[in-house]
């Protein structure tokens, strides 16, 4: 099977999945392009796991992030200078029947604890699939190239139509091939900052069961 790049009447660029010779290929979009998201999301599997690291001028984020069906994880361990320990931080979110439910690491309020209509960062992932299955998934995104990996950046805005705009405005960049938050694109710098992984990044398919397990610990 191998994906065709179609356009759409709207100028946007879909992949089509067709059968040839049982060889899967596809070809990919370039950098800037404006994609229809609703086959790239349903294309993700269920489970992923992404390790690498954030640079700071004093200090390094070691992250692994993971999903594994309906929850979603990441542990951020902080380290300083000459790997001195700063703390680690565990936030953890479950798409539920009635929105994203934190299961770990919640700083916000009740409410916004039981169902948070305004996710970000690395776990941004669940906002996006919840809209999908809620049929407010944003019509499209665009393509980018992290690090050599593909990624498809959503605005922010319409991930969250019920959320206060944020304070400094950031598209979530995922994975096209897994769903997992990579990286954040800024349109007023033209650039990818803030929450983004430095080269040198994994990708698996298999959720990290040891990050999983240390949930409600």
């Amino acid at each position: 099977m191998n994906r065709r790049l179609l356009v759409t009447a709207s100028g946007s660029i879909v992949l089509a999945s067709v059968l040839t010779a049982g060889v899967v290929a596809w070809a990919a979009p370039s950098e800037g392009d404006t994609v229809a998201l609703a086959d790239i999301v349903s294309s993700w599997p269920d489970s992923y796991q992404v390790t690498g690291t954030k640079s700071e001028p004093l200090y390094t984020e070691r992250i692994l992030a993971t999903r594994d069906s309906d929850t979603f994880a990441v542990r951020i361990e902080v380290v300083g200078q000459g790997d001195a320990a700063m703390g680690t931080q565990l936030s953890a979110v479950s798409i539920t029947e009635s929105g994203i439910e934190w299961i770990d690491g919640c700083t916000k309020s009740a409410s916004a604890c039981t169902d948070d209509p305004e996710l970000r960062g690395f776990l941004a992932t669940a906002a996006i699939v919840q809209s999908a299955r809620t049929g407010a998934l944003p019509e499209t995104g665009v393509m980018r190239v992290l690090h050599g990996t593909d990624v498809v950046c959503i605005d922010d805005a319409a991930i969250h139509p019920a959320a206060s705009p944020a304070l400094v405005a950031l598209d979530p960049c995922v994975d096209v091939e897994t769903g997992a938050v990579l990286g954040h694109w800024s349109a007023a710098s033209a650039a990818f900052v803030g929450a983004t992984l430095a080269p040198g990044f994994t990708i698996t398919g298999t959720p990290n069961a040891s990050l999983l397990s240390d949930l409600h610990r």
